[in-house]
């Protein structure tokens, strides 16, 4: 982003003049009013700035996961930790089932 010297804008007289107005004699409402200007700073975001931010978003978009992401993997986890419990229980089963033939 771009910094520019002073805000874009920045009335020194109205401001001066609103110092004036509330008992600020006038060489230190001008002095002041001056200081100000010179010490205020804006940041400028130029096209180039917004066009970089566009991609930086757009690349971590496409980074992140969506619900439907996530529940598709949790589901697929879920299929194979079932798989798993099922297999096994299976396994014993047809252990406990050569163990006592009939």
């Amino acid at each position: 982003m771009a910094y520019t010297d002073t805000a874009p804008g920045f009335d020194t007289l109205s401001y001066a003049r609103r110092l004036k107005d509330a008992g600020v004699d006038d060489a230190q409402a001008e002095a002041h009013a001056e200081a100000a200007r010179d010490h205020v700073v804006k940041v400028v975001a130029t096209k180039a700035d917004i066009a970089r931010l566009k991609v930086d978003i757009a690349r971590l978009e496409d980074k992140m996961a969506t619900k439907a992401d996530l529940y598709r993997a949790l589901w697929v986890q879920t299929g194979i930790i079932a798989g798993i419990i099922l297999g096994s229980f299976g396994g014993i089963v047809v252990a406990l089932i050569n163990l006592f033939p009939s």
